[in-house]
């Protein structure tokens, strides 16, 4: 039981071993309400959200709505579409308050030595997302990614699978600016260097 649940908690991001090993011995010392708790929080969790069949993002779901209010609204703007690597950049970037456009979650980021991107991030899903919006009003896609060597490989990638259908609709393929530091997350930037990586995007 120990090693199992030190083995589960290192597929959690950033965990290593060490932790791991401090997140099962945290557990043998609460109470069996605190493990209670945590079961049910856990369950509640896995029942209470759903996952958008647009943009992939996580949401809260009170019945058995499939898209986000977000891809739903009509008071975004569909003409720009916002890629970010994951649940916690889309929250940053749309707690900023300056992009008002419609988002793509890619579920991840590249390494450079990844054999098999197409496992690892969403870009099947990603460019049928885009056909569909081209036929309609795109003009814009953003790539939102870190200021780090994954996320520059990244937004490389992405801009090769993305040429052929950026060409065919004339699809403007942009990235932030350098209102972000090389090497610093999306995840911890303010709203202030949020806004102006968006402003000062290249493309």
């Amino acid at each position: 039981m120990f090693s199992r649940l030190t083995e589960l908690f290192l597929k959690f991001p950033g965990i290593g071993p060490r932790q791991a090993k401090r997140f099962v011995y945290f557990l043998l010392r609460q109470s069996p309400a605190f493990t209670k708790s945590l079961i049910d929080e856990i369950e509640h969790l896995k029942k209470d959200y759903a996952q958008c069949s647009s943009c992939y993002r996580f949401f809260k779901n009170s019945g058995t709505q499939k898209i986000c209010d977000i891809c739903e609204s009509s008071q975004r703007d569909s003409t720009t579409l916002l890629v970010v690597g994951n649940d916690i950049d889309f929250e940053n970037i749309e707690k900023s308050g300056h992009f008002k456009g419609v988002y793509f979650i890619l579920g991840n980021t590249l390494s450079v030595l990844e054999k098999e991107p197409e496992k690892k991030i969403r870009i099947k899903e990603l460019l049928r997302n885009i056909e569909k919006r081209a036929k309609a009003e795109l003009k814009e896609i953003v790539l939102a990614m870190s200021a780090t060597q994954e996320g520059e490989y990244t937004a490389d990638y992405l801009k090769e699978k993305l040429s052929p259908i950026s060409k065919k609709y004339s699809i403007k393929i942009s990235e932030l600016g350098r209102g972000l530091s090389t090497g610093t997350e999306l995840e911890y930037s303010d709203t202030d260097t949020i806004r102006n990586a968006l402003e000062r995007r290249i493309g």
